[in-house]
């Protein structure tokens, strides 16, 4: 076997996942509160505690998917459930899969006056999750939340301790880790959303270049096939 053709397999192997990731990135750059991930890769030889295999012992593994949780800017939408956050901190829902982190700030009142989320999951205050009277809704930075001038509840606000992580679940939700902090340095942006943090410019450009070291490395490996192909026909001749 053409073990020259295992470099450039495992290269095409990496990018491949690495376009993955950056496709998925930009298709939401318009979703709001989204954090663009980051894949870390590891290699088979990191993962067991065999012999190496010459050229196997490169190929990659997904080693992780680390969200980056960095600012992204805050759009002006004037509408009074809107929430912008800026810092870190998450608001609460309550799901059917229990507590959840909550980044995206697009709330809503449903019939019942509960204060939801997009799909419709109740989101959790100081006194438990949030009910509304009828009025006018005005939502403090500190997520002090008055209806007709008389306080109702404050949004519960979370922070990761140092320490823990947490990890995307879908539909903008993300898990609660073992430990939790109230957050008290995030301000609450009223009538604001925040953007996704993906960098159109940036991030195109990285899928581009990307796109063409892929392509270099599937020429590589015809190269390699086709130069095995050519020997292998060389010793059928010769023999």
């Amino acid at each position: 076997m053409n073990r020259g053709i295992y470099p450039p397999l495992a290269g095409a192997i990496t990018l491949e996942h690495r376009m993955e990731v950056l496709t998925n990135n930009i298709g939401n750059i318009n979703t709001t509160g989204f954090k663009k991930d980051k894949p870390i890769f590891a290699t088979i030889l990191g993962q067991t505690s065999g012999p190496s295999v010459a050229g196997i012992d490169l190929f990659p593994l997904m080693d992780a998917l680390p969200p980056d949780r960095s600012q992204g800017v805050l759009h002006y939408t004037g509408e009074p459930l809107d929430v912008g956050l800026e810092g870190e901190g998450f608001l609460v829902a309550q799901t059917p899969d229990g507590l959840r982190y909550y980044r995206g700030g697009k709330l809503y009142r449903n019939v019942e006056g509960n204060l939801v989320t997009h799909t419709g999951d109740p989101l959790m205050g100081k006194k438990g999750p949030i009910k509304l009277p009828v009025g006018e809704v005005v939502i403090g930075n500190d997520g002090t939340l008055r209806v007709n001038n008389k306080i109702v509840d404050q949004l519960r606000l979370d922070k990761i301790p140092e320490g823990q992580d947490t990890a995307k679940v879908g539909n903008l939700f993300w898990t609660v880790p073992d430990q939790v902090l109230s957050d008290k340095q995030t301000t609450v942006h009223q009538g604001m959303l925040e953007q996704s943090n993906v960098n159109p410019s940036l991030d195109m450009v990285e899928l581009i270049k990307v796109t063409r070291e892929y392509e270099q490395m599937q020429k590589a490996i015809k190269s390699m096939d086709e130069l095995a192909a050519q020997a292998i026909q060389a010793g059928r001749v010769q023999g």
